[in-house]
């Protein structure tokens, strides 16, 4: 086989799948950029000691440098396993033409191999221009004189390329793996597989729900004494109840819909109901990795606007407490200089990673949806073959998919309010306790991630019905 054959497969698979890669390509780049900032920070000695306080933000900002892999890692590897399963049949085809496992191998490593490079010139570009914006922002934003400049640092460019390659090696690994455990017969029908019926519905529903139940009065019952332990193990019995209650809840909610006498009486509830029941299991991961983002997005918003709407309120009780000869934070007497140092390097990073979560949440919401309407299109063609006309096809598929969205979006909302006293705490801890202050940051995270949400919904939507048509 010639050498330019497997590289040429390889570039006209990324051109042909270019709709599913683009967004996965541009998403990954602006984590890449965002990366890029926050190392960039690190690696600035001069930042940190040209500024009062600068070592506790250097600390701070390593603290988000070490953190955010954690979360790239298996948002990619969620993000891949969509990518692979959309092109099961491109890979089949592959082996039923004579391709071996390991020339399937080498044509994934390729198309890695350009999608990594092409992402780390595009997130390390935009991140050379952006950079230094922010750096003078925040030395605005930290009231500090505008002499320090921006030098960019190959310490930080090289940390993200370490980072992004262990990253992409990682899908690497997994998509040879996927393609030499899987026969190119089961590949063809991968797309168009259904899912049989889940068995043991009532129990995964009552784990569930006792898992969330649990996770909720660990929550309330915590106060003032909530420890990160605590915090840990209601995360974990959260994580657990979702996709307990999505899975069992849901299923035993459409098996119940199914027997209803009007079920077969009303089209439009039939093709919802059957397309929803059609593959429970994998709807309720992938409702529960929405929720799941979602609810990282929306408790790290909660914190940046309570240190935002609180900074004031905290630096005119020090200084008063600090005039009085008192302590003026929980940690030690400080000056109101170095609290607004801090808040502001807290308040940066949690805008950082908020983005980071909101672009996660976004992808796995574009990503299902065109998941969901590549294999609805098969079904839909079927029932316009029998009669279903293509205005009913679009409002079916409305409400489906209205369907699907509102539930990550009311499972997150009811998470993050039986998470107050969590978030209470936690503000607790930087002396902002003030009940109007943390009531209104709540409020406007919320309204803020919903509108996101709602433009999600509709981004995801028009390309869930270019797909069916």
């Amino acid at each position: 086989m010639r050498n330019a054959l497997l590289p040429r497969l390889a570039l006209r698979g990324l051109y042909g799948s270019r709709r599913l890669y683009l967004p996965f390509i541009l998403a990954t780049s602006f984590m890449v950029m965002v990366y890029f900032v926050i190392a960039s920070f690190v690696y600035n000695q001069s930042f940190a000691q040209s500024i009062p306080n600068g070592g506790n933000i250097l600390l701070l900002m390593s603290v988000g440098y070490f953190l955010m892999p954690v979360v790239l890692v298996p948002f990619l590897v969620y993000i891949y396993s969509y990518l692979l399963k959309n092109r099961s049949r491109e890979l089949a085809l592959y082996a039923i033409l004579g391709l071996g496992r390991r020339h399937i191998a080498v044509i994934l490593l390729i198309e890695n191999a350009v999608c990594f490079a092409i992402c780390l010139l595009l997130g390390l570009g935009a991140g050379t221009v952006f950079c230094p914006l922010v750096f003078c922002g925040l030395l605005a934003a930290l009231g500090q004189p505008g002499g320090l400049v921006w030098t960019f640092s190959a310490g930080a460019g090289l940390g993200v390329v370490k980072v992004f390659a262990v990253c992409f090696a990682v899908l690497v690994v997994m998509g040879v793996w996927r393609a030499a455990h899987t026969q190119p017969a089961s590949l063809l029908r991968e797309q168009l597989q259904g899912e049989k019926p889940m068995r043991s519905r009532a129990v995964a529903a009552v784990l569930g729900a006792g898992c969330l139940i649990a996770a909720y009065f660990l929550s309330a019952t915590s106060g003032s004494s909530a420890t990160l332990t605590s915090f840990m193990l209601a995360l974990l019995l959260v994580i657990l109840g979702t996709y307990g209650v999505f899975t069992g809840v849901s299923a035993e909610v459409l098996r119940r819909l199914r027997k209803s006498p009007r079920f077969y009486a009303n089209a439009s509830e039939f093709v919802v109901v059957s397309g929803l029941q059609h593959r429970m299991r994998k709807n309720a991961a992938g409702l529960t990795n929405i929720c799941l983002f979602g609810c990282a997005a929306l408790f790290t918003l909660c914190c940046s606007f309570s240190v935002l709407f609180g900074q004031d309120a905290v630096i005119s009780r020090a200084g008063q407490a600090l005039a009085e000869g008192q302590i003026g934070l929980n940690t030690a007497a400080v000056d109101t200089q170095e609290i607004s140092l801090m808040f502001t390097t807290l308040a940066f990073l949690g805008v950082f990673f908020v983005l980071v979560f909101l672009a996660c949440t976004a992808l796995v919401l574009y990503y299902r949806q065109l998941a969901e309407g590549t294999e609805d299109a098969g079904r839909f063609r079927i029932l316009r073959a029998v009669g279903l006309s293509d205005e009913m096809t679009r409002r079916t598929a409305r409400q489906q998919l209205r369907v699907v969205f509102l539930l990550p979006l009311g499972g997150t909302l009811l998470h993050i309010a039986f998470a107050f006293p969590f978030f209470a705490t936690f503000m607790g801890l930087i002396s902002i306790d003030a009940p109007a202050v943390l009531l209104s940051s709540a409020a406007a995270a919320m309204l803020v991630f919903c509108v996101f949400y709602l433009f999600c919904y509709k981004v995801s939507t028009r390309a869930y019905l270019r797909t069916i048509a």
